[in-house]
This record gives structure tokens, C-alpha cells and sequence, in this order.
């Protein structure tokens, strides 16, 4: 999209892997400022006493999960070829991070919402894997989720079933793999550490064995977000 101020709206598409999943949200945001800044991308920054590179971020990903469909929006203040773009930062970007592509967005991050994840418990038995199956096909998952009541934050029971859109059960490499769709995004967001935790709950399984990547987003027509 082209701004009114001569900017253009760009997105791009990078995975989070390896070590770089310890990253915070906050750092990765610094970590991607000075690798803007480094590979020379001419970026829009925001006007005002502390000027900074506007960057949009999706769906910011949860601190220790890996990811290979992170995207953040910016601004292109000059035409640049988006390849040159993306191998410029991917010189500039610290081991973990890998920039896809950089395209045109065509979706606004308000249109996601579904997430597909992998989960995998390197402690895998048999009986565990039987536990796993019998936790997810549950009609109700009831788990106790953070919401906010006004500038308050409160803890409710809530039932996860229902956005739990799909899911597969199964054994690689002696790890208990579990690949599910989650709702996501601005309306409903299920984050996997509620589904990790009634499975740990319901199977004896130890959070600290649960190993989270996040494999794609959607958009409500099932459409994969670009």
C-alpha cells in the first residue's frame, strides 16, 4: 500500500528458531530495529521526541516457542528491491532469525484467525501417547486462563474445546508429537500453553518436556496469512 506521505506498507516473513527462541518479544523488537538499521533498509520512523522505526507485528510470539511464520510490517520510505532487502537483513539479523521474504501485505493482521502449532514431549511411553489422545478428544477442556475486566486482570474457567479446530496424535524419534489448529488473533486467541497445560494436567506429562513451534497462521476462509 502506498502512503499518502510517499511510504509503502511491506511485510516480512522471517522464522525464529534455535537459541533465538529464548528471545523476548521487546528484544526481538530491538534485535529487528538495528538490523534495519545496519543493512541499511530506508524505514519510515514515527515523528515526535523519540523517534523509532514503525514496526507492526502480527501475532507477537510467546517468550521460549519457535516459530516459521513470524512477520512484522513496516514502512519503505524508498523503492528497494525486496529480495536485496531480504539478504541484507539476513546478514544483519543474529543466528535463529531468517528472513523469508518481504512482500506486499495483503491480509491486516486483524484477519488472522486460526494458528497451527507443533508440540513435542521428548518424554514419550506409550501409556503417556494413549493419556495424550484420550486429554484432546475430550467435549470439554476446561482450563483457567488470564482475561482482563476493564484495567484489571482476572482468572476464569474456560473450555478450549472449542478451539481446538483440529489435531493429529502421533510417535517420531521416541517424542509425542501433537500438530493442532488454535483459534488466534484479535478475537479469540488460544495460546498452546493452555492446551500443554491440561495435557500435563491430564497426563502426568512435565511442562518443562513441551518443546512449541508455531507452523502457520490463517485467516477465516482458511487462507494461509501473507
Amino acid at each position: 500500500m502506498q502512503g499518502n506521505n510517499g511510504w509503502t506498507d511491506v511485510r516480512m516473513f522471517y522464522t525464529k528458531t534455535g537459541n533465538a527462541k529464548y528471545i523476548s518479544h521487546l528484544d526481538t523488537v530491538r534485535c529487528i530495529t538495528r538490523a534495519l538499521k545496519r543493512a541499511a533498509i530506508p524505514v519510515w520512523f514515527t515523528q515526535g521526541f523519540n523517534p523509532h522505526a514503525f514496526l507492526t507485528f502480527a501475532m507477537p510470539l510467546s517468550l521460549g516457542y519457535e516459530s516459521l511464520c513470524e512477520t512484522v510490517d513496516f514502512r519503505l520510505v524508498e523503492e528497494m528491491d525486496f529480495q536485496l532487502a531480504a539478504d541484507s537483513l539476513n546478514k544483519a539479523l543474529p543466528n535463529g532469525f531468517e528472513v523469508k521474504r518481504i512482500s506486499k501485505p495483503v491480509f491486516a493482521a486483524s484477519d488472522i484467525r486460526n494458528a497451527q502449532y507443533q508440540i513435542t514431549f521428548e518424554n514419550y511411553t506409550e501409556e503417556l501417547c494413549q493419556k495424550a489422545r484420550s486429554v484432546i478428544s475430550l467435549d470439554e477442556i476446561t482450563v483457567e486462563k488470564k482475561v482482563k475486566q476493564g484495567k484489571k486482570k482476572a482468572v476464569r474457567s474456560v473450555n478450549i474445546r472449542k478451539h481446538i479446530k483440529e489435531y493429529s496424535v502421533s510417535e517420531k524419534n521416541k517424542a509425542l508429537v501433537i500438530k493442532t489448529t488454535l483459534s488466534a488473533g484479535t478475537k479469540n486467541n488460544i495460546n498452546p500453553s493452555l492446551l500443554i497445560e491440561a495435557l500435563v494436567k491430564g497426563t502426568g506429562f512435565e511442562v518443562t518436556d513441551a518443546d512449541v513451534k508455531k507452523i502457520q497462521t490463517y485467516t477465516e476462509n482458511s487462507e494461509i496469512f501473507r
